[in-house]
């Protein structure tokens, strides 16, 4: 277990690292979103003008170099890759959504291939684990899953604290289920969980945003952290002790599900795979809070990422004692999509969109 003054010390250097990079960029004019005009986030309505610095990624790419064991070396070369595609897209360099996801591609089966035990080989299904226990069918296969995950993510950047909080229900999710259960995680999930903690606060108060490379990269590393944990936990022969790839499937079931649905619903109203729109889910709630004056129009943004977290933070917190339970995992899985897809249509019937 990392010491608390470890933590303290990662704490403090990571807040002091978080302030020097914020101010730099900022007198710099470099990665700044002006946030009452950003077509990227699709939020017009928001009155505020103030130029936010979007380094969120860039000062957890530091911190981690910094704190990470010497053995997640590969992970802190990768994590550097994935960050710069995230920002050579921020800065509009890499305007092709194409060319995004096939270096996200080339980046994600380079570390698959050079870290071949960290691949899904089991679903619980017996027909599709025959299939899976091809090396390179499992390894494709795994970084499908993470792509999902990368884009999906950064579908829903756009609500203050909406990633980043997510990702911290995610990872203290793990943390609780392996202290209860005494089931193995990589100790350096704790310093991941408190360098995200520093930017919620940077974000909660609309100072510092993600963007692109903060969401790729935050994504990539939870990836990374969430594999190992279910890899580590997987070889007993007893399948209560197992956890099985279903709660893996739940902790993360937002974005992916969100990256699914999005690309169905350009599909169905017969709009380009690549071309941006605002008829995400969490856009339609923030409209919807918005129109109805729940809160001052200056915390709405960060209402809306809260209030659906809230929500993951209920079904993370039922569920995460049957971390071993297929059927259950499956059930709330599907029960998630129901509430998800109810809430959408009854937004969009109201009209809750642009």
């Amino acid at each position: 277990m990392i010491s608390f003054q470890s933590l303290l010390i990662a704490t403090t250097i990571s807040l002091l690292l978080a302030f020097i990079i914020f101010y730099y960029l900022k007198k710099n004019s470099f990665l700044l979103d002006q946030v009452s005009s950003s077509a990227h986030k699709g939020l017009t309505k928001n009155s505020s003008s103030r130029k936010v610095v979007v380094c969120g990624g860039i000062i957890i790419f530091f911190c981690c170099v910094l704190f990470f064991d010497n053995e997640l070396l590969i992970l802190k070369i990768f994590a550097g890759l994935i960050l710069i595609v995230g920002i050579f897209s921020d800065i509009n360099k890499f305007n092709s959504p194409k060319l995004r996801i096939l270096l996200q591609s080339f980046i994600v089966l380079s570390f698959l291939l050079i870290n071949e035990n960290l691949t899904i080989t089991d679903l619980r299904i017996d027909f599709i684990n025959k299939i899976l226990t091809i090396k390179y069918v499992s390894i494709f296969f795994t970084m499908f899953c993470m792509l999902i995950l990368i884009n999906g993510s950064n579908f829903l950047d756009g609500i203050n604290t909406l990633v980043v909080g997510y990702y911290i229900l995610v990872l203290v999710t793990i943390v609780i289920t392996s202290i209860n259960f005494n089931l193995d995680i990589n100790l350096d999930i704790f310093y991941l969980i408190t360098f995200l903690s520093i930017i919620f606060l940077f974000n909660f108060f609309n100072r510092i945003y993600l963007g692109d490379a903060g969401s790729y990269l935050v994504s990539f590393l939870t990836a990374f952290f969430i594999l190992d944990f279910y890899l580590q936990n997987t070889d007993s022969e007893i399948e209560i002790y197992n956890v099985s790839p279903y709660f893996i499937c739940l902790l993360l079931w937002y974005p992916a599900f969100e990256n699914l649905f999005s690309i169905l619903r350009r599909i169905f109203l017969k709009k380009r795979l690549d071309e941006a729109d605002q008829g995400h889910l969490h856009q339609m709630i923030y409209y919807f809070i918005g129109k109805n004056k729940f809160f001052n129009k200056r915390y709405i943004n960060t209402a809306s990422g809260i209030l659906i977290n809230l929500f993951n933070l209920i079904v993370f917190i039922i569920s995460y004692q049957f971390y071993s339970k297929t059927n259950y995992l499956a059930c709330v899985i599907f029960f998630n999509i129901f509430i998800y897809l109810l809430i959408y249509f009854i937004l969009k019937k109201k009209n809750y969109h642009t």
